[in-house]
């Protein structure tokens, strides 16, 4: 018996040493972070540029893997089952926190099979309308969508998307009048507000960002706690007493469990390296999204924040998805 215990016993601690020096010597080859979007978009855009900085840092490279689909589920389940030994990466946003009240069914859990690194950005919500709709502030906006007999169209990138909840959050609050369209992504939707098509939209800021400022729509209102640096001029929801809470979307970086600390820990402190560079934070703003340099524990908290936030949205909104 004492044997087995002696065996066992230098079994997990030629293990644990295996892990120390593995640890000690990552990054060793290459590392892999997912992104579960298509390329193109702005969260790939910002993962790139980061994953470029990092690279640098680490002296291996840090190569985006893009496997979209599922709303992130598809590139998220890749990761969980991934092996937890810091070659790979997960860009998590908005829909890691709002797919386990949205899905029926996941592959994977959210809290038990990943390990958060660090935030990397947040950007606004901005509900914008078509020049031509006669709506020139949010509290004309109201009035317009306040005739049962006349529900306003509203677009928004999808089914259970951020924007989506944002807007049935607002329909709630302030009793509105809104017929929902949902579109397949960000770009259609917003093609259909600049062509009038729809009277309005709740986007994500990067996809309307230029056309703001081109003067091509109108934004009336973000979802921010407070207003956005990218908008100064733009009120807020919760300024207008039109949201009990901000919201915002957001990126971070997340790995499977199990993944050694030492490795959680370097990773952290690098990616928070390459957020402080002024070029980096420079690019990010021209995407549309602010740095938020955080703690692990500070993001670890967010997103829990964030999952028991949207999960009431989703119960409110009725959207599920099987």
């Amino acid at each position: 018996m004492q044997t087995r215990r002696f065996l066992a016993a230098a079994a997990a601690a030629l293990a644990l040493a295996a892990s120390f020096q593995a640890a000690a010597a990552w990054p060793e080859k290459p590392i892999r972070f997912v992104v579960p979007w298509p390329a193109g978009g702005s969260s790939d855009a910002a993962a790139r540029l980061v994953a470029k900085h990092l690279g640098d840092r680490l002296k291996q490279p840090v190569l985006i893997d893009n496997k979209a689909g599922a709303s992130g589920n598809i590139g998220t389940g890749d990761v969980a089952r991934a092996a937890p030994d810091g070659y790979t990466l997960l860009l998590s946003s908005g829909p890691f926190s709002i797919n386990p009240s949205l899905y029926r069914t996941l592959p994977f859990d959210t809290l038990k099979d990943f390990v958060p690194v660090a935030q990397i950005a947040n950007t606004p919500s901005v509900l914008v309308v078509y020049p031509g709709t006669p709506a020139r502030s949010m509290q004309e906006f109201v009035a317009l969508a306040h005739d049962p007999s006349k529900p306003l169209a509203v677009a928004t990138p999808g089914n259970g998307s951020a924007q989506h909840l944002a807007l049935e959050l607002l329909r709630k609050k302030a009793g509105l009048s809104i017929n929902h369209i949902p579109y397949k992504g960000g770009a259609p939707a917003v093609t259909d507000v600049l062509g009038g098509q729809v009277s309005a939209m709740m986007s994500g800021f990067p996809e309307v960002a230029p056309h703001i400022k081109a003067g091509k729509l109108r934004a009336l209102a973000v979802t921010t706690e407070g207003r956005s640096s990218f908008l100064p001029d733009v009120p807020a929801l919760t300024e207008l007493k039109l949201a009990d809470a901000g919201s915002a979307g957001w990126n971070g970086i997340h790995v499977p469990a199990k993944t050694p600390p030492e490795i959680v820990a370097r990773l952290h402190d690098e990616v928070n390296a390459v957020l402080e560079m002024p070029e980096v934070k420079e690019q990010l703003a021209a995407l549309g999204f602010e740095v938020r340099r955080t703690s692990q524990k500070d993001f670890a908290t967010f997103v829990t924040q964030q999952i028991v936030r949207w999960k009431q949205a989703v119960e409110l909104s009725g959207a599920r998805i099987d």
